[in-house]
């Protein structure tokens, strides 16, 4: 599969191109329904829908396990698309008896519950369409991926917006969009493979030994993902249960545009992933390194492109939507441009260690920084609210990109490669 036909390859900024602006487009549409809700009803429907992203957004590595960056870096040298598969529909369905478990015990609203059912669903829906992006991605034709997304993203936001302006009913909403959008995307997703590969994907009997490796294989790339992502969520779930839906809801509005910013860096880098894996392979540290050093530092440009402009732009832009109620808050906008550059730059250092083979050094650094970040939160949050939020996820962020780049610069290679012969 390695060794695809050139006519079929595209041109690495082709695939940029595409798959940033599929990325942009499916998450500034997300944003967007986070940002229009209010609009529509209330900041305290907001925030219900801020913790239920919060919440899934813990589910939704448990049903990836992290294997999809593991599947391209892999390149079907070491496990089918098959054991890929199998595997996959294990972890999604582990995510959704702990989202059942979630439900069940969490003690939230039933309006909550519902939110958090049908959002697993999209975002699973979703999940599944990524083994099929994954084997486009190892075939360099990243233009169906990026296309499929861009698609899904203007479907999901649609559905959503109308459902929800001609209802009000959040529930409904997220379960129309759930259907629609994470529907689409499975289809195309599934037609970009069949016209890519020449085949649909293949459904026989699967190894048990080869899926139960996948799964160790994953276990360390899961907790290496979910603390920083547990990082993310932690400060809605704890301001929601000191300040209220409300003051959730305006956090969760201030912070729902940074999202676009790893998503762009992930959307630029991606088609490299599979560069990084050959480098990996080939044992050249010192080349790792350089490459390393200037992804992290176009990171980094952009970031500071991001925090001129939100200084200058934020405050006016945030009031002039949502008028005085944000208006003592916009300026914390700023600070989270700051740290989700520095948790761009960690998350990108765990997909390169992930092609160096070292998901348990990422998982470790990762723990660290959760443990950081608990007591980071437990003294910011409770007695200063939103600023504490604000400014202690800065900081938590800043120590999860410090530790994971000091792993990708320092831990020496250290892969073995099968004998193709």
């Amino acid at each position: 599969m390695r060794n695809a036909d050139r006519k079929d390859i595209m041109s690495v900024s082709k695939q940029v191109t595409y798959n940033t602006v599929g990325s942009i487009v499916t998450l500034f549409c997300q944003w967007m329904i986070m940002m229009i809700i209010p609009k529509i009803t209330e900041f305290s429907q907001a925030g219900i829908f801020a913790v239920a992203l919060s919440i899934c957004s813990v589910l939704n590595i448990v049903a990836t396990f992290q294997l999809n960056q593991h599947q391209i870096s892999d390149q079907y040298v070491n496990h089918t698309e098959n054991d890929y598969r199998a595997a996959r529909l294990t972890t999604i369905t582990l995510s959704f008896v702990l989202c059942l478990i979630v439900v069940l015990f969490f003690g939230y609203t039933m309006e909550q519950n519902l939110v958090i059912v049908f959002y697993m669903v999209y975002r699973n829906l979703l999940h599944y369409a990524f083994l099929h992006t994954a084997t486009l991605q190892i075939r360099e034709r990243l233009d169906y991926v990026g296309k499929s997304m861009i698609a899904e993203g203007i479907v999901s936001f649609i559905s959503f917006t109308a459902t929800y302006y001609f209802t009000n009913d959040l529930v409904l909403s997220v379960a129309v969009m759930a259907i629609l959008g994470g529907g689409l995307f499975l289809l195309l997703s599934a037609r970009g493979y069949r016209k890519t590969v020449g085949a649909g994907y293949p459904w026989h009997r699967s190894d048990r030994k080869e899926v139960s490796s996948l799964i160790r294989i994953g276990i360390p790339l899961l907790l290496s993902v979910a603390a920083p992502i547990v990082i993310t969520a932690l400060p809605r779930i704890i301001l929601q249960a000191t300040d209220g839906d409300e003051i959730t809801g305006i956090f969760g509005t201030l912070a729902a545009p940074t999202i676009i910013v790893p998503t762009l860096i992930m959307g630029l880098f991606a088609p490299f992933i599979v560069y990084f894996s050959n480098v990996s392979r080939s044992g050249d540290m010192p080349l790792l390194r350089r490459k390393y050093a200037m992804t992290a530092a176009v990171i980094l440009v952009l970031g500071v492109a991001g925090y001129v402009v939100s200084r200058i732009a934020a405050v006016p832009v945030f009031e002039m939507i949502y008028g005085d109620v944000i208006a003592p808050y916009a300026g914390y906008f700023s600070v989270l441009i700051v740290g989700i550059t520095l948790y761009s730059i960690g998350m990108w250092g765990i997909t390169v260690l992930i092609t160096k083979e070292q998901g348990k050094a990422a998982a470790i650094a990762s723990a660290i920084s959760l443990a950081i970040a608990v007591v980071i939160f437990a003294y910011s949050i409770p007695g200063h609210g939103i600023s504490g939020a604000v400014y202690g996820l800065m900081a938590a962020y800043a120590v999860f990109g410090a530790l994971i780049s000091l792993c990708v610069l320092l831990l020496p290679l250290d892969i073995s490669v099968p004998d193709d012969s």
